[in-house]
């Protein structure tokens, strides 16, 4: 696991633990970074239960692109070291976790484990973590979003799939202007599939979409093109500053999983709202950081995206968008929370899709359901999606 070098800050959350030089040396090679690296404030100390303490502390010593180790001694559990991680939210982010023991150093991430010096180590844990905003700054989305552009596309044919293309229909359906030929702008676009089902479905006169990465932009033209939007554009930019501010406001904004993303919801929500036009709708969804199932990931694992611990609930981002003047018209849930997401991966990995069928019908009847009685369950639900009527 390779990063930009930057000046690491060391911290030691439990009774202070010195971790051995070989292991600290591993970690921090790991991050092409050297024990000289360290500065003069690299290690702050701090007790257990004190974590506004050891925030504070950490947000003095640890320069805006640094790495912060925060060592926990002997072994710890995945609830122990999710509690440890939530402490030291929304100040840090955990990236990777490294076991130290008998059998040598061995690094987890979200991409899995790998042993990385095999000497032998006195039990220890360490946190590897950086500054939240330093992960969700403009340069390290834009890697991150070039990376993951293609698979985020959908794999047509795979075990997944259908269940993708449903939840942005299902998005896209939420759309309900009754201006002919509307304008229509996907803020935020990913793949384009949820602005391209709106245009479709609505005859829209133009297109616009817009995404922090280039590769995922030229994605969604190819889509574009692939089913028959004739005038459509593309551009690169963040919801903080939309990059069509020389357009007129359109008739219908779309906005489907970008909020969570968000390193500065407050101009976000202003870029959003610049968009709509007097009398135009809004449709905005995103994951729900209270469900059932977000709230067990949150207390069982350690290692999370980190817009899941960025995430809004519904009821959050309604008042933001009230605030501005907007009309809420009508909202849903949809994607079952657990045990459902945790079957679709067994079903996808393991399975080779013989339960496609069953679990997007669970889905399906569960969020219809909740839709047509006024969306009060919104808890067994991981993703929620709302619309909204601007005034003129």
């Amino acid at each position: 696991m390779t990063s930009s070098p930057a000046t690491p800050g060391a911290a030691l959350p439990a009774a202070p633990t010195a971790i051995e030089d070989g292991a600290l040396a591993a970690i921090l090679a790991d991050f092409d970074l050297a024990p000289a690296d360290l500065g003069a404030r690299a290690r702050v100390t701090a007790s257990a239960g004190d974590a506004p303490d050891l925030r504070e502390r950490l947000d003095e010593a640890l320069p805006e692109d640094g790495l912060a180790l925060v060592v926990v001694a002997g072994e710890r559990d995945d609830a122990a070291l999710a509690e440890e991680r939530n402490r030291l939210w929304p100040l840090l982010h955990v990236v990777a976790i490294y076991d130290l023991s008998a059998a040598g150093v061995r690094r987890r991430t979200l991409g899995g484990r790998e042993v990385v010096q095999h000497e032998a180590h006195a039990p220890a844990m360490v946190l590897a973590a950086r500054r939240k905003t330093h992960v969700m700054s403009p340069d390290a989305t834009v890697e991150k979003f070039d990376q993951n552009a293609s698979g985020w596309n959908g794999e047509a044919g795979s075990a997944g799939y259908p269940h993708f293309r449903w939840m942005r229909k299902f998005v896209a359906d939420f759309a309900k202007t009754s201006k002919p030929s509307p304008s229509v702008l996907d803020f935020g676009s990913g793949a384009g599939w949820v602005g391209i089902e709106a245009a479709l479905r609505l005859g829209a006169r133009e297109l616009c979409f817009f995404d922090p990465s280039p590769e995922m932009v030229r994605i969604v033209e190819d889509n574009c093109r692939a089913n028959h939007i004739a005038d459509f554009t593309g551009r690169t930019g963040f919801g903080e500053d939309p990059p069509f501010a020389d357009h007129e406001p359109f008739d219908l904004v779309l906005s489907s999983g970008v909020l969570s993303f968000s390193p500065d919801p407050e101009r976000w929500f202003e870029g959003l709202a610049s968009c709509v036009a007097p009398g135009g709708e809004l449709v905005i969804g995103d994951i729900h950081r209270e469900s059932r199932g977000m709230r067990r990931r949150r207390r069982a694992k350690p290692l999370l995206p980190v817009r899941e611990l960025n995430a809004w609930t519904r009821d959050e981002a309604r008042r933001e968008l009230e605030r501005r003047g907007f009309v809420h018209r009508a909202g849903a849930g949809y994607q079952l929370t657990r045990p459902i997401p945790e079957a679709m991966y067994v079903n996808e990995a393991k399975l080779g899709g013989v339960l496609t069928t069953p679990l997007l019908l669970a889905n399906r009847v569960a969020s219809a359901l909740d839709r047509g009685l006024g969306s009060p369950l919104q808890g067994q639900f991981d993703s929620w999606v709302m619309r909204f009527e601007r005034p003129v």
